[in-house]
């Protein structure tokens, strides 16, 4: 069986290697030279993120397999709810970096790898003979020039050229407008944000000091006090009760991926949580999971907005999120799925409001 496979996968590399001149160079997002084909017609995302990137930048069609999970009919990510022909793609392995021989069997053109090495990708497009193209991430904040450049590199090497600039226009005048709207204003409450999923469900002590919506926003976050020490992207960034007491936050919000943990906690440190002056006066309000296999920067866009409309509601009166949502995710991921979010996550909402409706 093993010698059956080895050479199906030889005649796969002979019948690329006369269809495909190799003409242009390509120089990745780390800096690495990689020769291509002219024309893509098929690729791979490897590792976290990568999926989602090339469907920003109007590459879904191209996609011919996919991590294993994508595949689960359970998914929250907003690139699969737009295109739900991804699920049924072939699988090139695992996540975070598939399997050599499957990935061969897929016959990508090309491979978007992130959250990669120099090493790690030269030694998998050195492996397979299949050019693998380096994304860094950033975000939409300090980092977003490097964002960009990644859509900019995905446009360049699929002609989505159009696509990624339209993206990219979107995005700024989002930015600009929420900047317009807190122009001036005063914030009056201390925030907080808990509820924060790294690698699985925390509870109200798990934090981000950076959470982008606030930032966005110019929002004071309490956590932002937090020594750098303690804060971690990929671990996690955790508080003790006695901590989030001290802060006593205004306003608090929850990730509604760990809006569970939350509601049991509730329940279980009932003398402490009473403490909390955003729980004594209901103020405390769910935002969608954007930390999931990396960040998701349609749904954190989605929730700067909600932020805005919780603290400045007269600046935020004409928006609604539902239109927002649409809005948002039309240009991200190329549909208005806000229906299948809003069953998927529940609406944005105070959390004693749905603690009501589910009585």
């Amino acid at each position: 069986m093993k010698i059956i496979l080895y050479l199906l996968l030889l005649s796969c590399l002979a019948c690329r290697g006369k269809e495909q001149l190799y003409t242009r160079l390509i120089c990745d997002a780390l800096g690495r030279n990689v020769l291509l084909p002219d024309t893509i017609k098929r690729v791979v995302c490897l590792r976290s993120s990568a999926i989602r990137m090339v469907t920003y930048a109007g590459g879904s069609d191209f996609i011919c397999g996919v991590e294993e999970s994508e595949t689960q009919e359970n998914h929250e990510y907003t690139h699969l709810f737009a295109h739900p022909e991804l699920l049924r793609k072939p699988i090139v392995g695992p996540r975070m970096g598939g399997d050599a021989e499957l990935l061969m069997l897929a016959r990508p053109d090309v491979i978007f790898m992130a959250s990669t090495t120099i090493g790690e990708a030269n030694e998998l497009q050195s492996r397979i003979g299949i050019p693998v193209i380096a994304l860094e991430y950033g975000d939409m904040g300090r980092k977003r020039s490097v964002f960009c450049y990644s859509l900019q590199l995905i446009g360049e090497v699929l002609h989505t050229q159009k696509q990624v600039d339209t993206l990219i226009c979107f995005i700024n005048r989002q930015l600009d407008d929420l900047q317009n709207r807190v122009e001036g204003l005063v914030q009056v409450e201390d925030v907080y944000v808990g509820g924060i999923s790294y690698r699985g469900q925390k509870g109200l002590t798990s934090t981000d000091p950076y959470y982008a919506a606030l930032e966005l926003l110019d929002i004071y976050n309490v956590a932002s006090e937090l020594d750098t020490s303690v804060v971690s992207a990929i671990a996690g960034t955790y508080i003790d009760w006695e901590q989030l007491i001290e802060w006593n936050p205004d306003l608090i919000f929850v990730d509604v991926s760990g809006w569970p943990l939350v509601e049991q906690e509730f329940k279980t440190y009932a003398k402490l949580n009473q403490l909390l002056q955003a729980y004594a006066t209901k103020q405390i309000y769910l935002l969608w999971p954007y930390n999931n296999y990396h960040s998701n920067f349609d749904v954190m866009l989605v929730n700067a907005w909600y932020v805005g409309k919780v603290l400045f509601p007269e600046h935020f009166e004409d928006i609604s999120m539902k239109q927002k949502i649409n809005e948002i995710m039309f240009y991200f991921v190329g549909d208005t799925i806000a229906n299948q979010l809003i069953t998927c996550w529940g609406k944005h909402q105070n959390v004693f409001d749905r603690l009501k409706n589910n009585e």
